[in-house]
């Protein structure tokens, strides 16, 4: 059976499980080096209210930038750094109780000279039509 594709407008009949957010940033955040991206993103994910259960993070070499993941126990959060453009790009998805909009603001504020855009999206179950 092939995915149902839908735009970003909301269903009544849609049951939200948790909500995805896409963090855009131009700045500090893509220079930095392992020990200091797994303490921003263990910090935006504890400001959350979600607790780290595993993290795993791969440099790229000298200058070229990490990938990384903390698994969360309300989900998960990954960045991927480009300094060669001065990007970095955070996904966080979260449910239950926690806030990941918190986790956004704590990502954007740790460096106040950075451009930061957030977008989000509600993730929902599907339903019948």
């Amino acid at each position: 059976m092939s995915p149902k594709l839908f735009d970003h407008y909301r269903k009544k009949e849609e049951v939200t499980i948790g909500k995805h957010l896409l963090i855009e940033c131009k700045g500090r955040q893509a220079f930095l080096k392992e020990k200091e991206l797994r303490a921003l993103m263990e910090g935006a994910a504890v400001v959350a209210g979600a607790t780290v259960l595993s993290h795993h993070f791969h440099s790229f070499g000298e200058g070229c930038g990490l990938t990384g993941v903390l698994v969360l126990s309300h989900s998960h959060m990954t960045v991927h750094q480009w300094p060669e453009k001065g990007y970095a790009a955070f996904d966080v998805f979260m449910c239950g109780d926690a806030q990941p909009e918190l986790s956004a603001k704590y990502i954007a504020e740790s460096f106040s000279d950075s451009i930061v855009e957030v977008r989000s999206l509600d993730r929902c179950l599907p339903f019948e039509s």
